[in-house]
């Protein structure tokens, strides 16, 4: 062969292989946009306190614009393997009138992953004894939100809790915000991981865990939280019953004033829902009602309360008719059963007037599936030593309602959600 058919031949190899090595990488595939959500609800409310046992100690009227439950967020989903998902959301208060400004993700957030097994996902997310009820038949037909939410009563002990966002850290501050988040049961917990299974039959489960990253480090006060639930859905019937427990979180000390206790504490809330939607001629006729204990311990309490316990239940109903909604619920809270710490005895009355009641009505109009304008008024209705208050919003006086004390509010808003 000559020089100049080699030459040829090594060229006709060489050439289409240069020509692969320098053609570029193909790029990989972008992941789909995520998804841009929110909800904006504002409403101008009116809230004060009276009838308080101790004389000069109500809580004046006042104004306020309430945000509660307002919010922008992103969230969406990348297929990484067959049948795998990659989850994400990242949720931020809106405050949308200017005060109170959040960080970023300071609402449910998470990152995880997700298969025909499930879901499994890090973040900061409303515990499943909190959501027990969301999105289903046995939902408070008020929301779930603001003065008017069954918070007011549920998950609450009394004594000014109220519904709070959960941080492992918080046993170790002694300001009246932390103990709060210590008593209430309506928590969104940080620092969490949590599975979700899918829903087969209906039957669908949730298992958190907010972890022990703020262990003391003698090991003394361990703070945890761990809440699973199990929901039931079929055709117009929805059942949900769920637990959470409280390591170390000394929820006692905002219920017993003198509590100087540091170790052993045990919290625990139980909760039971149900719901049942009814078509009707004239409309959607949605009824629920939910029954809960919550249970407070601690060692070495120090003087007055070694353990509180107490039941409460409600019942609500909402009906639909073309854009009408009429909303009610009526709840109560039973006066708790307390032992004495040792080497105290407890007052024959100890555990008199501390039950109380709220009743919630409200009406929206649905100017479209994503619109509604809305009026509603609701009170709290305390026993002599009774301090119930509204779990969500209010002016910032209403956590302090004194002893005996009824918290009323009432107000017009409007709800957009896109």
């Amino acid at each position: 062969m000559t020089s100049l058919k080699k030459l040829t031949a090594v060229l006709a190899v060489s050439l289409p292989l240069m020509a692969a090595a320098q053609t570029p990488p193909a790029a990989p595939a972008k992941p789909p946009p995520a998804e841009i959500y929110g909800t904006l609800n504002v409403n101008l409310q009116y809230t004060e306190a009276s009838d308080a046992t101790a004389a000069g100690a109500n809580i004046s009227p006042r104004a306020a614009i309430s945000i509660d439950s307002t919010n922008i967020g992103v969230r969406g989903t990348l297929g990484v393997a067959e049948g795998l998902k990659v989850v994400y959301q990242c949720e931020t208060q809106a405050s949308i009138d200017g005060e109170d400004t959040r960080a970023l993700c300071n609402r449910n957030s998470r990152v995880g992953l997700s298969g025909g097994w499930g879901t499994l996902f890090y973040g900061n997310w409303d515990t499943p004894y909190k959501a027990l009820a969301y999105g289903t038949k046995a939902d408070d037909p008020m929301g779930n939100t603001d003065v008017f939410g069954y918070q007011g009563i549920f998950g609450s002990p009394g004594y000014g809790v109220r519904s709070t966002a959960f941080n492992g850290a918080a046993p170790s501050s002694a300001t009246a915000g932390a103990i709060a988040a210590r008593a209430g049961f309506d928590q969104r917990a940080a620092n969490s991981v949590a599975y979700w299974t899918p829903k087969i039959s209906g039957l669908s489960g949730r298992v958190q865990y907010s972890v022990n990253e703020f262990r003391t480090a003698d090991g003394r006060v361990d703070p945890q939280l761990l809440a699973a639930a199990v929901n039931f859905d079929a055709g117009g019937l929805s059942v949900g019953v769920a637990a959470e427990y409280h390591e170390d979180l000394l929820g006692l000390r905002a219920i017993n004033a003198a509590n100087a206790g540091t170790n052993a504490a045990k919290d625990l809330g139980l909760k039971l829902a149900a719901g049942y939607e009814l078509p009707l001629a004239a409309g959607t006729l949605t009824v629920n009602g939910m029954v809960e204990q919550l249970t407070y311990e601690q060692e070495n309490a120090g003087a007055g309360f070694k353990d509180y316990s107490r039941l409460a239940w409600l019942v609500g109903a909402k009906f639909r008719t073309g854009k009408h909604e009429f909303r009610a619920r009526y709840s109560q809270a039973l006066d708790p059963d307390i032992t004495a710490a040792s080497g105290t005895t407890l007052a024959p009355t100890a555990e008199d007037d501390l039950a109380a009641q709220q009743v919630a009505l409200a009406y929206a109009y649905h100017l479209a599936p994503s619109t509604q304008v809305f009026a509603f008024l609701t009170q709290i209705m305390n026993d002599d030593k009774a301090q119930y208050t509204f779990g969500v919003s209010g002016s910032s006086t209403v956590a302090a309602v004194p002893a005996g004390a009824d918290p009323v509010a009432g107000g017009i808003g409007i709800r957009y959600a896109f």
